[in-house]
């Protein structure tokens, strides 16, 4: 099977996916718990030991394919940012038509499937990876026992993340394929379109959230209560009535593994190239707080990707400065 071809398909289907804000039910306080902070954190955690195992088989580079463009120069870069905050936007859009219309239902149903699909396609692509580049024996012999094991692996992680009653156990699963999808990203886009990233959609996030179409879908779920949700569930990181989206865990996996990556490609050590990495899980970590702390509280639900990404983005801003 085609790891490129793999990579695209995973690619588009996991932006049209994710959904990028912060939420608290309206209905009563939540009072913020250490959990609260930690959970997310999952994500970039796994995507670090995700890269570090690509680094050493040396799978650190591959093409992302149509509709995507592989140049690595700032032109490519704005140009595959726009392609993603477009399908992003409308994917948002169907998603709030939808629950608006009150499909509830066949919103879950396409759900679901989109996200078996992303779910399979990308388990499948790291199981392959790592049965040949590790040279696993005797699955390496047997392609049909990679498969298999694939779907096995997704099944578990598809029924855990919508329907495991644990919210430990929803998050690993949820944290599993954000930080599979991090790391993709890592790996397929260069490294303009990336850093472009970094900057564009923590904008595009405060934009959706406080004039566009999140805000809106936040106040639409309001009217079902405590059940909203488990609507959105396997898009969002419920924990105890507060929300985070996949799309924040897919960027801060982005974030962490990146870093590591870069550090490597540029000579550091690999301990180096791992504090660089935790003190940016540090950032992360931070600015969530500063998030749930004071702009959560204001309306209710807030971007949970400006301070985080900003204050994560800290040894990569040092990076780029030693190296200018």
């Amino acid at each position: 099977m085609n790891h490129s071809y793999l990579r695209r398909k995973w690619l588009v289907k996991v932006i049209s996916n994710s959904l990028i804000f912060l939420s608290v039910s309206k209905d009563k306080e939540r009072i913020i718990k250490p959990s609260h902070v930690l959970l997310p954190l999952a994500s970039p955690i796994i995507a670090v030991f995700l890269i570090l195992t690509l680094i050493k088989i040396g799978e650190t580079q591959v093409p992302a394919g149509p509709p995507f463009q592989s140049a690595n120069t700032s032109g490519a870069g704005a140009y595959n940012v726009a392609v993603i905050i477009v399908i992003m936007a409308i994917a948002t859009y169907l998603i709030y038509r939808l629950i608006k219309r009150g499909l509830i239902k066949t919103f879950e149903a396409i759900k679901n499937v989109l996200l078996a699909i992303v779910i399979i396609s990308s388990t499948l692509f790291y199981v392959m990876t790592y049965v040949y580049g590790y040279e696993l024996e005797p699955l390496a012999n047997y392609p049909l026992s990679v498969l298999i094991l694939s779907i096995a692996i997704s099944a578990l992680i598809l029924y855990s993340a919508i329907k495991a009653k644990n919210v430990i156990a929803r998050a690993l699963a949820i944290s599993a394929y954000s930080s599979m999808a991090g790391v993709i990203f890592t790996i397929a886009l260069p490294a303009w379109t990336l850093a472009l990233l970094l900057v564009a959609l923590p904008l595009y996030d405060i934009v959706m959230v406080y004039k566009g179409l999140l805000g809106r879908l936040v106040t639409e779920l309001s009217k079902y209560g405590e059940g909203k949700y488990p609507i959105l569930r396997g898009l969002i990181l419920d924990m105890d009535g507060i929300g985070i989206g996949v799309g924040d865990l897919v960027l801060y996996a982005t974030l962490v593994s990146l870093t590591m990556l870069q550090y490597v490609l540029h000579g550091f050590t690999f301990i180096q190239s791992l504090v660089a990495s935790l003190i940016s899980l540090v950032g992360i970590m931070l600015g969530l707080y500063v998030t749930f702390r004071y702009l959560l509280p204001i309306k209710k639900y807030a971007p949970a990707l400006p301070i985080p990404i900003l204050l994560g983005s800290i040894p990569l801003i040092f990076l780029a400065t030693i190296l200018l």
